[in-house]
């Protein structure tokens, strides 16, 4: 069952018509980039592309061929984005995941901020695996909206938790998918320091406002008190990446 629905997802991208006024890319390329092979030929995948940003950043910085799918976008804006970047573009299309047939598979496929919204998310991560070619790449990023995050958002941003699977925001919950679909784990972990927090575009201006003044002492309290870079309890986000079984090795960059 899906967590959020179409509109939803419509009503969040009307704010970003206009692509090329929006910065910004994947939050997570830098820790992803140097495990994936690079160049020209090679195919990336996109699940729940819009509004192209991130094809945009893998594509352009890899040198990879754009494609995509999402089932609220306007294939033909993202595409026009994406060349505008001097981006070969496969095609972008738009549909829905559970039903929609790829007419090839893919070198590398993709997707952030993606499976979290569905209450089957490892049926969704097993899906991916079918549209990889063997030997190929699956890259996964979500947000970390599990323990003291889910405290957080639960009385900052509640209604944004809901549109969330919580449950899957582990590192088993990575191993697992790795089992299943026979793939090897070249990373499965937490990211982006040991705290920081985010309000959906909805969320009030008061909850706003006191999130805004809270963030920086928990960042400085949990660097100097926690070891590591990462911990499960703050850590904004987790990614996994995965080689598929059945090919043969690719080199890293």
């Amino acid at each position: 069952m899906k967590l959020t629905s179409q509109d939803y997802w419509e009503n969040h991208w009307k704010g970003y018509t206009e692509l090329d006024d929006q910065g910004g890319g994947c939050e997570l390329y830098d820790d992803i980039a140097p495990f994936l092979p690079r160049g020209e030929g090679l195919s990336f995948f996109e699940i729940g592309c819009a509004p192209g940003r991130i094809l945009a950043d893998f594509c352009g910085r890899l040198g990879y061929t754009a494609y995509g799918l999402d089932y609220a976008c306007d294939p033909a804006a993202i595409e026009d984005f994406l060349r505008k970047r001097g981006i070969k573009v496969g095609k972008v299309e738009k549909g829905d995941f559970f039903s929609w047939k790829p007419e090839e598979r893919f070198d590398m496929v993709g997707s952030f901020g993606f499976i979290e919204h569905f209450d089957d998310a490892a049926g969704v991560i097993d899906r991916h695996f079918e549209m990889v070619k063997p030997g190929g790449y699956v890259i996964i990023g979500m947000p970390n909206f599990a323990g003291g995050q889910k405290a957080l958002h639960w009385l900052f941003d509640r209604k944004n938790l809901m549109g969330h699977n919580t449950r899957i925001m582990n590192v088993p919950f990575f191993e697992d998918a790795a089992r299943r679909n026979g793939a090897q784990i070249i990373q499965a972990r937490y990211t982006g320091g040991h705290f920081d927090f985010w309000l959906d575009d909805e969320a009030p201006m008061l909850a706003r406002r006191v999130v805004w003044k809270i963030v920086p002492p928990l960042q400085a309290i949990t660097n100097r008190i926690l070891p590591g870079e990462t911990n499960p309890w703050f850590s904004p986000y987790l990614l996994a990446i995965y080689k598929a079984g059945g090919g043969p090795s690719a080199s890293k960059a």
